[in-house]
């Protein structure tokens, strides 16, 4: 985790008050409010997408099928099943 300090002017940090009281929020989470929406933007437009090969695909729309007809289970407890291996 990384800390910041922040130095706002008071019409700043008075608006930015202002805003979160209306959902009952403090200064500081509105502040990481608006810095969690503004990294999703981002993430949006940065993150790469790779087209997958075809057996790859291929063995996706499988496992789709599979799981449409019923032949899987749910997996609760992930060491129970690789115990049982």
């Amino acid at each position: 985790m990384t800390k910041v300090q922040l130095t706002l002017t008071t019409q700043e940090a008075t608006l930015l008050k202002n805003y979160g009281s209306q959902f009952g929020y403090n200064l500081p989470k509105t502040i990481r409010f608006f810095i969690s929406k503004a990294s999703e933007e981002i993430l949006k437009n940065e993150v790469p997408t790779f087209k997958m090969s075809k057996k790859t695909e291929e063995s996706g729309l499988k496992a789709l099928e599979e799981h449409r007809l019923g032949k899987t289970h749910e997996m609760i407890n992930v060491d129970e099943f690789f115990d049982s291996l």
